[in-house]
């Protein structure tokens, strides 16, 4: 009975949290792009969810929500970018929230989730674009032409000449993924009090 009561909240838990991750990510106009980057490079808030499951019930838990999403952008991915870009979101949000909810989980406090979300963060940064420059951005030049993904570059910086530029880091990446990254944890820090009472609910279940 008790292990019963066990996967039921796991499910829930999942579901719940899934759902909302789903919602943000299909919701018109939560996505956008930033004035000084290519258009392809998007704003998306389906991480708030799963950085809130993850602070309030763990890292497998967020992992999991992770692959869901990361699942369900595949059925609209596959035909305009054959999962290149779920591919990418899924490596970012590891990176960003497999550190800050493994330090918050060991240290419950305020030092520990400050510490978590700088960890990660700074995680996130690095990975992005390393990934980003050798290993993503020479996927969409192998699917669209390097010619095609250089230019939307070099409507920003035409002295971009290839996509391992490393001009693309610190022009693009790093500037385009601390707002996102920082838009997600303020946003999951001002809420995470407020749903503390949905999250508990789901627990007492």
């Amino acid at each position: 009975m008790k292990d019963k009561k066990v996967v039921i909240k796991l499910i829930t838990r999942t579901a719940i949290f899934g759902a909302l991750s789903i919602i943000l990510y299909m919701v018109p106009g939560l996505q956008f792009s930033l004035p000084f980057a290519p258009s392809f490079l998007k704003i998306h808030l389906e991480e708030i969810p799963i950085l809130l499951a993850g602070f309030a019930f763990g890292t497998p838990t967020a992992i999991t929500l992770l692959i869901i999403k990361s699942v369900f952008k595949l059925i609209t991915d596959i035909p305009t970018t054959l999962g290149i870009g779920v591919l990418a979101d899924f490596i970012y949000g590891c990176a960003l929230i497999l550190p800050a909810t493994l330090v918050y989980n060991k240290h419950r406090t305020f030092t520990g989730v400050t510490i978590g979300i700088l960890v990660g963060l700074i995680a996130n940064l690095i990975v992005s674009c390393l990934i980003g420059l050798y290993t993503i951005f020479p996927l969409y030049g192998l699917v669209f032409g390097e010619n095609v993904i250089v230019g939307m570059f070099q409507v920003f910086d035409n002295s971009i000449t290839s996509l391992t530029d490393i001009k693309i880091a610190y022009e693009f990446l790093l500037p385009f993924n601390f707002i996102k990254d920082s838009l997600v944890i303020f946003v999951t820090l001002i809420i995470y009090k407020p749903t503390r009472f949905l999250i508990d609910k789901i627990d007492k279940k």
